[in-house]
């Protein structure tokens, strides 16, 4: 779910007497505001309605309505009146927003999306409609727009720390670890003690092979919370970046003996030691992660990738069909699932677990040369000889990235 502010009122019936007697809508709406002002949703209802029913066609009274119902926590009765404010005026930005927020929180993402992108169209500059936009995009895993949405939403309101870790973390969604420090610094610095955007800042350090500046991050927020958890791992899965294997076991077991059922701690461990070639006891980690966290992809991942490595096609499968079960956008488990399929000689369910995996990840050359192999161990020349032409011209343009992108670090 993305974080939609909600709708905070403290609640209670205070309608002065005196107001019975206002007969004119913006009356009750000037009335109305005074209430919503002080906290009183209650009052500011009624009000709200009074000037509703002297006033039926007004959207902004309609939008009211419905926002004071959602604080008071009447969401399904809040959305008729978003929907009817919308239709009095639908160039009313703010029902279309609201409407957008209530269709969320009711667990409607298309619904929303369409309203929270009309908001966003009717009234581009405000930040908090591009924000609340490029949040749900992120959620629903359309990266290049949200990145679109949050990248003006930090240009129109470059003082919120929220929407600099939001824009961190649709860069680092998108592997752009060094744009994503760059994101989560600037939330950093308008929220120092914000322990959980400093660590995003730490390893976004770490995967940018900023290692040094990484631990200086992690050890700051140590300095604040030495309990932090998520900085001493984090400290070992930096120590691993930088190939430094003793030294992050070590702090794993450091961690373990401190809190023995961390699961992260356990499957870094074992990362860990498969990367030290001692496969037997980077299983019993990977598999004690998977007790702790059944639903961990990335720990079937793992084990898949060390049985396939010992030749096991067979648990190999296994592991990849259960990372995409839990995980069904994980690309590179479906890549290694189409691999360890096809080594099995089970060459259809290969090659549509590969087509899946270009589905998800047309950039990634890999997948297009081992359905190339399938294709062609099936007979099907033609075909195949157009995956391993695909797979050519996705590496080219991978070269090309990382050729602009070396050049862009001189």
């Amino acid at each position: 779910m993305i974080r939609m502010r909600g709708w905070r009122f403290v609640c209670a019936l205070s309608i002065c007497a005196w107001l019975a007697g206002a007969e004119r809508a913006e009356d009750w709406v000037r009335q109305g505001r005074e209430f919503k002002a002080k906290g009183d949703a209650a009052s500011a209802l009624h009000a709200f309605e009074r000037a509703a029913s002297l006033d039926p066609r007004s959207a902004a009274t309609e939008d009211e309505i419905g926002f004071l119902l959602a604080a008071l926590n009447r969401r399904a009765e809040a959305i008729p009146h978003f929907e009817k404010a919308v239709a009095l005026d639908p160039r009313f930005a703010p029902a279309h927003y609201h409407l957008g927020v209530a269709y969320w929180l009711q667990a409607d993402p298309e619904r929303s999306l369409a309203e929270l992108q009309t908001a966003a169209r009717l009234a581009p500059a405000d930040p908090g409609y591009r924000f609340r936009l490029g949040s749900a995009y992120y959620e629903t895993g359309h990266y290049p727009d949200a990145l679109h949405e949050l990248e003006e939403a930090a240009r129109l309101r470059a003082k919120d720390p929220a929407i600099w870790n939001e824009l961190g973390l649709t860069r680092q969604k998108q592997g752009d670890y060094r744009g994503a420090a760059e994101a989560y610094k600037r939330a950093v610095d308008l929220e120092p003690a914000n322990l959980d955007v400093r660590n995003n800042l730490g390893l976004a350090l770490a995967n940018s092979r900023q290692a040094e500046l990484a631990l200086v991050q992690f050890h700051k927020v140590l300095e604040i919370d030495p309990t932090n958890e998520t900085a001493q791992v984090n400290i070992g899965f930096t120590y691993l970046l930088r190939a430094e294997l003793d030294k992050a076991v070590a702090q794993f077991r450091a961690v373990l003996v401190q809190r023995p059922t961390l699961a992260i701690a356990h499957y870094d461990l074992g990362l860990a030691l498969k990367q030290k070639d001692d496969l037997e006891a980077a299983r019993g980690e990977l598999q004690r992660a998977l007790e702790l966290d059944p639903a961990m992809a990335e720990a079937h991942y793992t084990l898949g990738i060390t049985d396939w490595q010992s030749g096991d096609f067979e648990s190999a499968v296994h592991h990849m069909q259960a990372a995409v079960k839990l995980r069904a956008d994980y690309a590179e488990a479906y890549f290694m699932l189409g691999t360890a399929l096809k080594q099995k000689g089970d060459l259809e369910p290969a090659v549509t677990a590969l087509r899946e995996a270009i589905r998800l990840n047309p950039n990634d050359p890999g997948p297009y040369n081992t359905l190339g192999q399938a294709l062609r161990q099936k007979g099907d020349a033609a075909a195949s000889q157009a995956a391993f032409a695909e797979g050519a011209r996705a590496k080219a343009r991978k070269d090309t990235e990382q050729a602009q992108m070396m050049r862009g670090r001189k």
